[in-house]
């Protein structure tokens, strides 16, 4: 698998949780991480703040698949920080859309675990 489709989903991922975040707590919701929840104040901070660990992140996977070629495990890093983005993308877009928490504990971990089976990215 190639590196830019890792760092794609990294971003779309990435994307959809900074989204679904701001329009969650504009409709109601209560972020839980108050590092996070301080920054919602401003979107110049919230998304300046979400933009840099996106680039961190990046950062990360690029030189996860990049060290590859030294150790085939280092593709586990890649594969994992697609992963752990993906978990509060899902999590806030089932929300969103009505589903409880404990749909969201049934459901998250079945759909990214088939996702990361099925060879994507």
């Amino acid at each position: 698998m190639r590196s830019r489709n890792y760092v794609l989903a990294f971003v779309v991922l990435a994307l959809v949780d900074a989204l679904t975040t701001w329009f969650g707590v504009r409709a109601g919701f209560q972020e839980a991480n108050p590092l996070v929840a301080e920054r919602l104040s401003s979107p110049l901070a919230f998304f300046g703040s979400y933009a840099l660990f996106t680039a961190l992140g990046v950062g990360v996977v690029e030189v996860s698949i990049r060290l590859e070629k030294l150790n085939p495990v280092f593709k586990l890093i890649a594969l994992g920080m697609v992963v752990l983005k993906g978990i509060p993308a899902v999590n806030n877009l089932l929300l969103l859309t009505g589903l409880g928490p404990s749909g969201i504990v049934a459901t998250t971990p079945k759909f990214l675990l088939t996702l990361a089976l099925s060879g994507w990215p």
